[in-house]
């Protein structure tokens, strides 16, 4: 009898030490602002750019530069994209892929073909 009483005390201490800890790590060590379940605050930032293939993106993390994106993904050649609109789709189908916590982000011909990206 004592033995099952000592262990249903060290069971429930276990279970409160967890959840003591795991209170700790959310209220102190959790960034504010990231995005930990895919929903709410981003960190990662879309921009345009234009180079001597057509447009491109980049992708930041903050100040950090994540993707430069010059040519079409997925794609073969070297081929930019015709606007900037289609960049900046693009752009938007990586950057909730990374938010959702997708790595690599990879791009199909066929989300390509979803967006009304034109390439050859």
């Amino acid at each position: 009898m004592i033995r099952k009483n000592g262990r249903i005390l060290i069971g429930i201490l276990a279970t409160a030490a967890a959840a003591f800890a795991a209170a700790i790590y959310f209220l102190f060590f959790k960034e504010p602002g990231v995005n930990q379940g895919g929903e709410g605050l981003s960190r990662f930032k879309v921009e345009t750019t234009r180079g001597e293939h057509g447009w491109g993106y980049n992708i930041r993390q903050d100040t950090t530069l994540v993707i430069e994106q010059k040519v079409i993904p997925g794609v073969p050649g070297m081929s930019g994209f015709a606007t900037e609109q289609e960049a900046a789709k693009t752009g938007g189908l990586v950057k909730h892929k990374l938010d959702q916590g997708v790595f690599p982000p990879t791009v199909s011909i066929h989300e390509l073909d979803s967006l009304s990206i034109k390439y050859q």
